[in-house]
């Protein structure tokens, strides 16, 4: 079982290397900023996996360390205690409903890298009151599905009229 995705992770950097080939393989989705850029990319096959599969406490350390925020904003976006996220440790699997919301909130900042094509720009925006959003800001929007929705069309739009 252990050989199947180290053959899946072989093949996929033939496959990552092609700018107009989709990302085929959920493995490597959530290690580093250029790997949730190219989120954009992978199949919502493999994300799906991914979410079964479950995040560990370790993939969503990392992700807090990329998206620059705080247990206190992660917690509120992920609907769980900040107590919960500390009492996970290391290579401990993360809910299912919890897994999914991280690939969603990892989709929107995918998009927004892309779209800024730059982290720090994109960092600030989410945390500027938009006027385009009712003068909030877009990270607050993050909490829930809706939200999540509109930031991203919001990304959409900006991305259209460049």
């Amino acid at each position: 079982m252990n050989s199947k995705p180290d053959k899946a992770r072989a093949g996929a950097g033939k496959k990552a290397t092609s700018a107009r080939r989709p990302v085929t393989d959920g493995h490597e989705m959530l290690v580093s900023y250029e790997s949730i850029v190219k989120m954009q990319r992978v199949l919502y096959t493999k994300k799906i996996e991914v979410v079964k599969a479950g995040i560990s406490k370790e993939q969503l350390t990392r992700l807090k360390e990329i998206f620059e925020l705080d247990y206190d904003t992660l917690s509120s976006l992920l609907i769980v205690t900040n107590r919960s996220l500390h009492l996970k440790k290391g290579k401990d699997i993360l809910s299912r409903n919890v897994s999914d919301r991280i690939i969603a909130i990892a989709d929107v900042f995918s998009l927004g890298y892309n779209v800024f094509n730059s982290r720090e720009l994109f960092h600030r925006w989410l945390r500027q009151p938009s006027r385009d959003l009712g003068g909030v800001q877009p990270l607050s929007l993050l909490d829930t599905i809706t939200g999540m929705e509109e930031v991203k069309q919001q990304l959409l739009r900006m991305e259209n009229h460049s």
